[in-house]
């Protein structure tokens, strides 16, 4: 089974853009900054960065572009998993959103190896946000049998249109579902899933779906949109009627998780959702351990899965301390010698930045002009006159692309 990380990071790459088909007019994004995004990063990670803390804004100041993304990097933390605190995962966040959550293990994640992704990151208008939500897997069958896992369910999801209905109906009920379209752009990066094996009694049969919804729902007394994206592996197993008994079929359905956006109707940008979506990557180390960990499940007793899931107290300087060491880890670990088939694939542009663990950084292309700020943030705008002291008082330098 993949990390729920290693799927956003390799699938969760081509643009959605701006148009939604049927639902566009009524999720249609708006200025960057009227949706909350505009704010500086919090003090600590300033410290994180060994950074000066922000400086006046100047006055006069115009604020950042409209539709410019100011982004800071973000960990997800695997806090229990392991004997000590890991960093499972990192992305771009806007700066000054709230994050919470992380890897969480427990007896009622049996069903997927005993861990889940559930992370969110929420800006300060406490409305607008993007979350990782928990993978799940489950099974149902033509005659009616019991999961065959400890602790996965039956359910009814033969395609991932119904398993998507259902998980907004559980997530948010009574949503509205204004739109669906598959994404055949995320299927494709998983076609090696596929497959078909002739058996003595029928076949197993094995494929890939990808899909995403747009919602709409009150909260607080709001009119809210998110849109909601995952990718499902089917395994079917069909046995051929014999001796007067009808034809068989077990199927069993597993998510990589699904990632959500959520803004106000009329302020959810699906750039910007794109962008941090595709910037999500996991930690090497910390998938080396997943990937142990997965493959002896079959092998070892649920107790030592157990042990490897107590909970560990640590500091909050220990965990700032594994937060900026993934974060390293990763960015030292990319393949330079793939970068440009990388960035066609992942929908992303590599440039020089001197402070930067390799010397570069990964940014999303959608945007012309990258800024590294003197706090360790960027700005991703398309406006050519944008000056980071001036609009927002930070310094910073234009980054130049890798050529």
């Amino acid at each position: 089974m993949l990390s729920a990380a290693a799927a956003f990071g390799a699938a969760f790459v081509s643009a959605c853009g701006n148009s939604r088909g049927s639902g566009a007019a009524e999720g249609a994004p708006q200025d960057y900054a009227a949706a909350g995004y505009e704010s500086a990063p919090p003090q600590q990670m300033a410290q994180y960065q060994g950074a000066p803390q922000q400086q006046p804004r100047p006055q006069n100041a115009r604020g950042l572009p409209a539709n410019a993304i100011h982004v800071e990097p973000a960990v997800i933390v695997d806090a229990t998993g392991f004997e000590q605190p890991m960093g499972a995962a990192t992305l771009f966040v806007p700066a000054g959103w709230r994050a919470q959550g992380g890897v969480l293990w427990g007896q009622e994640f049996l069903c997927t190896n005993g861990y889940v992704f559930n992370w969110s990151a929420t800006a300060p208008d406490g409305v607008t946000s993007i979350a990782i939500l928990p993978q799940e897997r489950w099974e149902t069958s033509s005659y009616g049998g019991a999961p065959s896992t400890p602790g996965c369910q039956n359910a009814p999801y033969t395609n991932v249109r119904q398993y998507l209905e259902g998980l907004v109906q559980r997530l948010r009920p009574g949503a509205r579902v204004i739109d669906f379209r598959p994404r055949q752009d995320l299927q494709n990066e998983f076609s090696n899933l596929n497959s078909q094996t002739p058996t003595a009694m029928g076949e197993m049969r094995a494929w890939v779906e990808a899909g995403e919804v747009l919602i709409a729902y009150q909260e607080q007394g709001r009119d809210m949109r998110a849109t909601v994206a995952t990718i499902v592996v089917f395994n079917l197993m069909h046995t051929n009627p014999v001796a007067g008994m009808a034809a068989m079929d077990a199927l069993t359905g597993a998510t990589f998780g699904a990632f959500a956006a959520t803004a106000p109707n009329g302020q959810l940008n699906f750039a910007v959702a794109e962008a941090i979506r595709r910037s999500l990557k996991t930690n090497p180390q910390w998938q080396a351990r997943i990937a142990n960990h997965n493959a002896a499940i079959g092998r070892v007793a649920l107790e030592e899965s157990r042990k490897r899931a107590q909970i560990i107290n640590e500091t909050n300087a220990e965990i700032s301390r594994i937060r900026q060491e993934a974060w390293n880890s990763y960015q030292e670990s990319a393949d330079r010698r793939a970068r440009e088939f990388g960035e066609l694939i992942k929908g992303v542009e590599t440039y020089s930045d001197a402070d930067a663990p390799t010397g570069q950084v990964e940014l999303s292309h959608l945007y012309d002009n990258a800024w590294r700020l003197n706090d360790g943030s960027y700005v991703l705008t398309n406006d050519t006159s944008f000056e980071p002291y001036r609009d927002i008082g930070l310094e910073g330098r234009r980054l130049d692309p890798v050529r």
